[in-house]
């Protein structure tokens, strides 16, 4: 998860240089409602917060920024909640706790009004930003990073990208971060969050060690998304840890990590393969050390037997049946792309399970050319794929043309079958959502016994399709006393 375990340990060890001011700058743009694992993403930012506001040195005074948690919309909501004091525990979790996700992702200028604070106090100071998303206020955070250094303002900005899958958006992030002699952390849950939070602290205020011996052994070789055995002699420093880096990058951040305190009694670790085929390096790195990698060891990674099919053509908002086969995890999927899209888009989707090789999928809503996916890590690989055109679908519905409000109208409804698709009353012109009674498509009957509404009018009959925005069939109705 890039580089952020390779300072989360510092908290406890080495002493602290000086009194530092640190600013938290917090997204509460309104993508933070999404969720990861069940739980929204900005309820797992108050809970890392909260243990943040656990670990704090005393010595150290934080402030607190936050953007996009007042107005939809606006690229100027940006606000200082307090600048860098003492810290009142109770009162940043409350300040965290009240912030609402609602608006835009203006993070270069909440950079901007965090260093302006800062520089008031005339010390050295820290930026600790979280964003879960890319820049969308026409600024570009390099060119930010490189003119707050290239003024002088004596801050270090540490980035940490929440949830943040896109390579892109994570390069934006990196290059704000590296800009100002900061680092770019890659938190993909709560324990990436909060072990974040901590190393972006640590990471400037903590004594390094002198330099130390290391040495590791694994396999020469190891499919895709396997998990190895790496054996380790080394110091064992707190945070110390065995990761797996692309081999063709020195300075690339690290793939998969493994532990040293983790470790199994005989001195190993396990370790995740990538998703992509290719020469790949093993380290050991202890971040409390310079230089940090004390060993390194070329590892193949090698590929594993992938496979998808489906039917050539289908009809939208329909059900199809598919065959696929490969390595099982709940971060792999399997389902529906739009044909030349990236690694991280999807549609419909299903997790391969465990002696299972032929799965359900709702076909899209909507007629054009897709892929069939077999994904591994989310978005990091398609190692599978097969092309499918979907169809219009035909839908067609019969009814009274009047019928008298709240009574119960017998309607015939054929079409597409998949989970969630409809049919029922929706107020004529309204917006394809609109509902009021309805029912739910089945495959085995077309009729329907649905109530109509209670308030005479004009209505309309719809058949729907599963993603509440496609309408594939209606009919005018008038609803009278």
């Amino acid at each position: 998860m890039r580089q952020w375990f390779a300072a989360l340990m510092l908290l406890s060890a080495g002493s602290v240089s000086a009194e530092e001011n640190v600013m938290l700058v917090l997204d509460a743009s309104g993508s933070m409602w999404g969720q990861i694992d069940g739980k929204a993403k900005i309820e797992i930012a108050r809970e890392a917060v909260d243990q943040l506001a656990v670990n704090w040195k005393s010595e150290n005074r934080l402030g607190l920024v936050a953007y996009g948690h007042r107005r939809k919309g606006d690229c100027t909501d940006i606000e200082t909640l307090f600048a860098p004091q003492p810290l009142d525990p109770a009162a940043l979790r409350a300040q965290v706790r009240a912030l609402n996700p609602k608006g835009m992702t203006p993070l270069s200028a909440a950079v901007i009004q965090a260093a302006e604070v800062l520089k008031s106090s005339e010390q050295k100071a820290t930026v600790i930003l979280i964003s879960d998303g890319e820049e969308t206020c026409n600024l570009d955070p390099c060119t930010v990073g490189k003119e707050l250094e290239k003024n002088g303002v004596d801050f270090t900005a540490h980035v940490i990208g929440f949830d943040v899958s896109n390579p892109a958006h994570q390069a934006q992030l990196r290059c704000l971060a590296e800009n100002t002699g900061g680092q770019y952390f890659n938190a993909r849950d709560a324990k990436g969050l909060s072990g974040s939070l901590s190393a972006a602290v640590a990471v400037s205020t903590e004594a390094r060690l002198p330099a130390a011996t290391a040495s590791i052994s694994a396999p020469d070789k190891a499919p895709i998304v396997t998990s190895i055995r790496v054996s380790f002699e080394g110091p064992g420093d707190e945070g110390d840890f065995i990761a797996i880096y692309p081999g063709d990058t020195a300075d690339a951040s690290e793939l998969n990590y493994a532990w040293i305190k983790d470790a199994a009694p005989d001195g190993s670790v396990e370790l995740a393969m990538p998703a992509e085929q290719g020469r790949y390096e093993l380290r050991y790195v202890s971040p409390l050390r310079e230089p940090k990698v004390l060993a390194r060891r070329a590892i193949d990674v090698t590929p594993s037997a992938v496979s998808i099919s489906g039917p050539a053509q289908a009809v939208a908002a329909s059900t199809i049946e598919i065959q696929a086969s490969g390595p099982v995890s709940g971060s792999h999927w399997i389902g529906f792309a739009p044909a030349g899209s990236g690694n991280g888009a999807y549609l419909q989707y299903e997790r391969p399970q465990a002696g299972e090789s032929r799965y359900s999928l709702r076909t899209p809503a909507q007629p054009g050319d897709y892929e069939l996916r077999y994904v591994l890590n989310e978005s990091e690989s398609v190692a599978a794929r097969q092309t499918v055109r979907i169809l219009p679908a035909e839908a067609t519905i019969e009814a009274p043309a009047q019928v008298k409000a709240g009574e119960t109208v017998t309607i015939r409804a054929r079409g597409p079958v998949a989970q969630g698709n409809w049919i029922g009353f929706a107020p004529a012109g309204s917006e394809p959502g609109a509902y009021l009674g309805y029912d739910d498509i089945r495959g085995e009957d077309d009729s329907y016994e649905i109530r109509a509404p209670e308030q005479p009018g004009d209505y309309e009959l719809r058949f729907m399709a599963y993603t509440n925005d496609t309408v594939l069939a209606a009919m005018p109705i008038k609803v009278v006393p």
